[in-house]
Parts: C-alpha cells; sequence; structure tokens
C-alpha cells in the first residue's frame, strides 16, 4: 500500500520549529553515555514531542508527531549546510544557478551557534552519564547493574547542591573528643575512607569546570565560523543578484 505523504510545511512553521529547537539545544544534541544512555534518549524524545505539541498549537495544520518535527528540522540543516558549502566551493562553469535559501535555513544559520556539532552539546556535560573512572571506586562491585542509574543521579545530584563551594578536607579532621585505643583504627580508616570520598568530588568538580571552559572556547569558535559563512553567503546573493538585474552593465565592465 501507498504511504501515505505528509502535510508540506510552511514557511513560518519552517521557522517556528527552528526557533523552538535552539532553546533546547542541549538537551536534544548532548552525549549521554554509560547507564545515562537510555534515560538520555526519553529525555530527547520527550523534548521533541514539547516541539511538536507548540507547532500543533500554533498552526492549523493537521497534527504533526515529534518524529516527523525531528526528520524536518534535521532536512533545514542539511541542506543548508549543502547550500554553504556549495557557494565556497570554486565555480567550474555552467550548471544551473545556487537555489536561493528559504527563511527556515537563513534563520538556522542564525541560530546554528546553540547547536553543539561535536559530540553533541547538548554543549554541555552530561548529567546523565556516569562519574569518571576516579568515582568508580565508590560503586561496589556487587551492585546490580539496575541501580547504577539510581547511584549516578544521587552522586551528581550530592555534587551539583555544593558545587558553588570547594570541599573542605581539613573539616575531618577537627576533631573535638580523642577516639579510645579500641575504637583508633576503625575511625581511622573511616576517616581515611572519607577524606577519599572528598578528594574524588573535588577532582570532579575541577573535571566538570575545565570540560566547561573547553566546551565554551569550541562554541565561541563555532559561532566566529558561522558568522564568516554567513557573511560569505550574503556576499555570494550580493553578486548574483546584481548580475541578473544589471547584466548589460557587468558586460560592458
Amino acid at each position: 500500500m501507498e504511504k501515505k505523504r505528509g502535510q508540506n510545511w510552511g514557511v513560518d512553521e519552517e521557522v517556528a520549529l527552528i526557533e523552538e529547537v535552539k532553546p533546547r539545544a542541549t538537551v536534544l544534541f548532548g552525549s549521554f553515555k554509560g547507564c545515562g544512555i537510555k534515560k538520555g534518549r526519553e529525555m530527547k524524545e520527550r523534548e521533541w514531542q514539547k516541539i511538536a505539541d507548540r507547532l500543533n498549537s500554533k498552526f492549523d495544520i493537521k497534527r504533526r508527531e515529534w518524529e516527523e518535527v525531528k526528520k524536518k528540522y534535521y532536512n533545514v540543516k542539511s541542506s543548508s549546510k549543502e547550500k554553504l558549502d556549495g557557494l565556497k566551493r570554486p565555480k567550474t562553469g555552467g550548471g544551473p544557478p545556487l537555489p536561493p535559501l528559504t527563511l527556515g535555513e537563513e534563520t538556522y544559520l542564525h541560530l546554528a551557534d546553540g547547536e553543539p556539532n561535536l559530540c553533541g552539546v547538548e554543549g554541555g556535560i552530561d548529567t546523565d552519564a556516569p562519574l569518571p573512572s576516579i568515582s568508580e571506586p565508590l560503586v561496589p562491585d556487587t551492585e546490580a547493574a539496575a541501580g547504577c542509574s539510581q547511584k549516578a543521579d544521587s552522586t551528581l545530584s550530592a555534587i551539583a547542591s555544593t558545587a558553588p563551594l570547594e570541599i573542605s578536607l581539613d573539616s575531618l579532621q577537627d576533631k573535638q573528643a580523642k577516639p579510645s585505643k579500641r575504637t583508633e583504627k576503625k575511625e581511622s580508616a573511616s576517616r581515611k575512607r572519607k577524606l577519599e570520598e572528598l578528594e574524588e568530588i573535588n577532582l570532579t568538580l575541577d573535571n566538570q569546570r575545565l570540560e566547561k571552559e573547553i566546551l565554551k572556547i569550541k562554541e565561541e569558535k563555532e559561532v566566529l565560523t558561522l558568522k564568516q559563512e554567513v557573511l560569505l553567503l550574503k556576499k555570494q546573493k550580493l553578486i548574483l543578484d546584481i548580475q541578473t538585474t544589471y547584466p548589460s552593465f557587468l558586460a560592458e565592465i
């Protein structure tokens, strides 16, 4: 049976789609690893569904599902980059002129700096991924795989709640009462273990800050590159407009 064709996208609807994606780029294009892969996929589907709901409520059209909305976004993204690449490649003569950018494609190029192009980013640190290897000893080997996500979430929540502060390792060393000889060994081992855990958390916080700084630099570089490409596109469009409007003038020159 022939597959039923979906309803065409209007110009305003296409622009609205691109604008709705931008504030959700961190989740939609973020990288999820380890125990967070399944949860990350569900989060992305929910965000695409929210975009579809927004479009369905804003435009008088047949209801669109989130899969169709996602596919349309990637089609606009692909066609925008193809046209930019075509302008950057040297012309060899002949062939039809490049098709002009649609309003949706122009909107994508102006807002594309919000979409990470490297590892997904949705830009950001993957909050659903397990902690780096330095924190893996905190998870007992006998813990079932089903509890991995819960452990990671609880640990990350603890880190997030104390993120603005640096954990003091000296606080555990300030003991008001001297332990008895019978419990001295036990308390010493417990204190050492807590110090190691706090050191691991501090190192994790440092790694997160470093990742944010690296990501910021990459995003700034991508923004600069996109701005340069947009300027080149405008220049090429101006040349094409002049060639079309004043062909005789250019021939005399």
